[in-house]
């Protein structure tokens, strides 16, 4: 099942439309220089099967998503499937670009325009592409919901509690109740 209510907007649509409430937009980190940003970055190896394209846009997208603290080494395989899928999607639009998104087709009942299989191919490759870019934060609605579930994540919850050390309960006791106590007890519950 997927998220409930509308996507959220990003932080530059939100502040195009004003801050009537004036809460706190969530914006992008950002680093101070472009030095600070690559000695702090770790290092993400791409996968030894990602080849040609695939690791051409590995090489243009990695670093900006590493920045941003969206691609670690465990999500190493999956990224570079994206980027595979993203190679083969440019591809498939350059044969559309070529030979369109149509191609005649003769039978016994006449010509027929039947869809080029590269646009078939490109729908469902743009299919996979958007689904992963919501993962990957790859889209600014999700990488500012992305951005404030880690803020969210930092602060604590309403009803944590100020003291997170367990308080002390006191061990049961083992007194019994005077004689009168106990039949008092006895007679109001009998009745």
């Amino acid at each position: 099942m997927g998220r409930r209510g509308p996507k959220p907007d990003p932080a530059s649509v939100k502040k195009a439309k004003g801050n009537p409430g004036h809460r706190a937009l969530g914006e992008d980190p950002v680093a101070e220089t472009e030095q600070e940003t690559q000695e702090a970055m770790p290092r993400v190896a791409a996968p030894d099967w990602l080849m040609g394209e695939g690791l051409e846009i590995w090489n243009k997208l990695a670093s900006r998503m590493i920045s941003q603290k969206l691609l670690f080494q465990i999500d190493a395989e999956a990224f570079g499937r994206y980027c595979m899928n993203f190679a083969r999607w440019l591809r498939m639009q350059v044969q559309l670009d070529a030979r369109g998104e149509t191609y005649e087709s003769e039978s016994p009942h006449g010509t027929y325009l039947r869809a080029n299989p590269a646009y078939m191919i490109a729908d469902r490759l743009e299919r996979q592409l958007v689904a992963a870019e919501a993962n990957f934060g790859l889209n600014p609605a999700e990488r500012q919901r992305l951005f404030a579930a880690r803020a969210g994540a930092s602060l604590g919850g309403l009803f944590d509690p100020a003291d997170p050390a367990p308080k002390p309960t006191p061990a049961p006791t083992d007194k019994k109740q005077p004689a009168e106590q106990q039949t008092g007890l006895k007679a109001r519950l009998l009745n």
